[in-house]
């Protein structure tokens, strides 16, 4: 599933491929994806706009075009932009196409496809209240040991399930969420509100050492995801269940928090 570093990237393709452009065709697909709007009135929305901006915070993606009109994008469990020629056939499950121009008439295909269409496509006005409503985001904010205390004060969850509610701390999902805390040495049972302050700082700077070093691990002109078929695992915890612990040996117990499978060391993360 696309977390913080899978939606950066895309981020980081897309203001390539596509910042300066105008779009002069799309095709939308009357999907799940963009429940709530026609395909009709999307396409409206988006034909000859020049994108002006591409931003990130936490999943969200937001395209901001010359008109301040914006399109924001969320992958849900499996969506992805790719990009295409002009004449390459439809990809398997895509749900939106953007045909863009430059200056010299020069053409690139970028392609939405999300096999499952829990991803969502809205194009708006203004920001949505989704994309208001996101708390501190680990990169955009550059949440320290302090501003995670603020963010978890007060929170009776555990841990694990704090740091996954977007509303607390933006882009954080099960991956980063369990190598972190391993990388923290705090065990995701752990209630939130009984961390330290040593604790949160820790645990700060663990979130962006997972997140630095997936980005570092991923980074390309295509996301992947660890459930694709055949694709690698190269998370240090994330699940490893039943595997030696990687720094005590110990073998990684598997359990589940707020219905999502953790994976932990009993040894050496200390559970408050």
């Amino acid at each position: 599933m696309p977390e913080l570093p899978e939606v950066e990237i895309a981020a980081r393709n897309v203001r390539r491929w596509a910042r300066g452009r105008v779009i002069v065709d799309a095709i939308v697909s009357p999907s799940r994806v963009i429940r709530g709007q026609t395909a009709a009135c999307v396409r409206k929305a988006l034909v000859g706009r020049r994108v002006a901006r591409v931003d990130r915070r936490g999943k969200w993606l937001r395209v901001v075009f010359d008109d301040d009109t914006r399109a924001f994008s969320h992958f849900g469990m499996s969506g992805r932009w790719v990009k295409r020629r002009p004449d390459d056939p439809e990809e398997r499950s895509e749900r939106l196409r953007l045909d863009l121009g430059d200056r010299s008439g020069r053409l690139v295909s970028l392609r939405y496809v999300d096999p499952r269409m829990f991803g969502r496509f809205i194009v708006a006005r203004e920001d949505i209240a989704e994309f208001r409503a996101l708390g501190p985001d680990p990169l955009v904010d550059d949440v320290d040991g302090a501003t995670l205390a603020r963010a978890i004060a007060g929170k009776r969850r555990t841990i694990k399930e704090v740091l996954m509610d977007q509303l607390v701390l933006a882009g954080i999902g099960n991956i980063q969420a369990t190598d972190a805390l391993f990388r923290a040495r705090i065990d995701p049972r752990s209630r939130a509100d009984r961390l330290t302050r040593a604790d949160t700082t820790r645990l700060a700077r663990a979130i962006r050492w997972s997140i630095d070093r997936t980005l570092a691990l991923e980074e390309g002109p295509e996301i992947t995801y660890v459930e694709d078929a055949n694709a690698p695992n190269p998370f240090v915890v994330y699940g490893r269940g039943g595997a030696p612990c990687p720094r005590c040996r110990t073998q990684l117990l598997r359990v589940v928090l707020g219905g999502r499978t953790t994976v932990l060391c009993s040894s050496c993360q200390t559970r408050r």
